[in-house]
Order: C-alpha cells, then structure tokens, then sequence
C-alpha cells in the first residue's frame, strides 16, 4: 500500500482545465494579436486571376498533340492519317478515296502507319 501511494505522489499532476478567456496562461486578447501580427508580416497573395498556369490550357493542347501522335486503328476511320490517299505533283494535289485509296491503306499496314 505503501508503495502505490509513492508512485501516485511520483507522477505528474493532470494539466488544469482552462478558463473561457485563456489558453495556457495566455489570454485571448495575446493571441489575437499574436496572429495579426504574423499575419502582416506575410507577403499579400495574389488573388484573382491564376494565369495560364492553372487554366487548363497546357493540358488540352498536350491532350490534343498526343491524340494526333498516336497510331490509329487500322480498321478506323483515321486509317490512313499518317499514310494519305493522295498523289501529288508541284501545284496539284490528286485525292483518292473508297475503292481507289485501298493500295494506299495497304501501304499503311505494311509500313506500320497503323495498328
């Protein structure tokens, strides 16, 4: 019995609820200025407008190059994107398109234009 109350006195007191006005000793009116304090020692942010960096616009046009690098699907509409359909001389173009632009989508397999 003894002993137990030895190590009752050893240990540390509770810490002592606080008052409405005080945190720790110190009173609410410290900390308010405390914060205005720090808070005018810190630079102003700068509201409003972001700039292009958080707009978007680097993503949609890295979005767009991407899609037009890929490969397309052989059997796709865009088949011959990278191979086209056409002939060309040095001021006219020949487009070539159905039956006619099967040679062309041919071409595109063999080369790897296509998936």
């Amino acid at each position: 019995m003894a002993t137990a109350q030895a190590q009752e006195a050893a240990l540390p007191s509770p810490p002592q609820p606080t008052t409405a006005g005080s945190v720790g000793g110190i009173s609410d009116a410290a900390i308010k200025e405390a914060v205005r304090a720090a808070l005018a020692d810190e630079p102003k942010a700068a509201s409003g407008d972001r700039g292009p960096a958080l707009s978007g616009d680097r993503h949609r046009e890295f979005s767009r190059q991407f899609s037009e690098a890929e490969k397309p699907s052989c059997l796709g509409p865009d088949a011959l994107k990278h191979q086209p359909a056409e002939f060309r001389t040095k001021t006219w173009v020949f487009g070539l398109g159905g039956v006619l632009a099967l040679p062309f989508w041919g071409a595109a397999i063999v080369r790897g234009k296509c998936n």
